[in-house]
């Protein structure tokens, strides 16, 4: 991870990591708290938040279009993590939603502690998703995979990307998507574009996450054929 000062940051810097280090970060963590799975499975994240942060995961009421939230002790610990009630409804796509929302929270606790010891600027924010008070950041539901165009909340990007690797470590991703690959060049494996959404499918079940989830981790992890990342 590197810093860089940055005045038009509501936390006066930017925080930067090289391709790849968020996975990295995840995995590690994962690893450390015994929620790592030996095999292709859903990642029970509450048990990880309880654990790496040692704080509860509670469902609140919370302002209307906000989705999650963390709160920070002034020495950057996490003190409260969380998720609105309305979206544990008690069906699938809600649970879902929720698991997504609370590893997107998790994403800001490993990777932005260090942003809440100093009193954010908090006329930088939009209006309603942070309160200095209680170095509180709430998330809208635009902030969690809902954005089309980068709009410079680098943080949100970054805690976007750390869904992907707490939900869907690229090790136990390889392995369950072996069953949809074929031979690529230089020796590494592809899914075909006819096979993508029969893919999308599997790790949507094989990991208890919402579709738009496993689309974009499959999507990083695999560019589809004729993109300019494939190799």
């Amino acid at each position: 991870m590197k810093e860089r000062r940055d005045p038009a940051s509501p936390f006066g810097v930017t925080l930067w990591f090289p391709p790849g280090e968020i996975d990295a970060i995840c995995l590690q963590a994962l690893k450390d708290r015994g929620c790592l799975p030996d095999s292709p499975a859903a990642i029970e994240i509450e048990t990880f938040i309880e654990r790496q942060f040692e704080c509860s995961v509670d469902y609140a009421e919370l302002p209307p279009g906000i989705l999650g939230f963390t709160r920070f002790a002034p020495t950057g610990k996490v003190l409260q993590m969380g998720a609105a009630r309305g979206l544990f409804d008690g069906d699938q796509v809600g649970e879902r939603r929720a698991r997504t929302t609370l590893a997107h929270e998790a994403g800001h606790g490993l990777l932005h502690a260090k942003l809440f010891i100093d009193p954010p600027r908090s006329d930088l924010f939009p209006e309603g998703t942070f309160d200095e008070r209680r170095r509180q950041i709430m998330c809208r539901e635009q902030d969690i995979l809902g954005r089309r165009a980068y709009d410079g909340r680098w943080w949100e990007v970054q805690a976007n990307q750390a869904i992907g690797g707490l939900l869907l470590p690229k090790a136990l991703v390889q392995r369950a998507l072996e069953p949809f690959m074929s031979p690529g060049r230089l020796g590494q494996g592809l899914i075909p574009n006819e096979r993508r959404e029969e893919a999308i499918r599997g790790l949507v079940s094989t990991f208890d996450v919402n579709p738009a989830v496993a689309r974009i981790r499959l999507g990083s992890l695999f560019p589809p054929q004729g993109s300019q990342m494939e190799l």
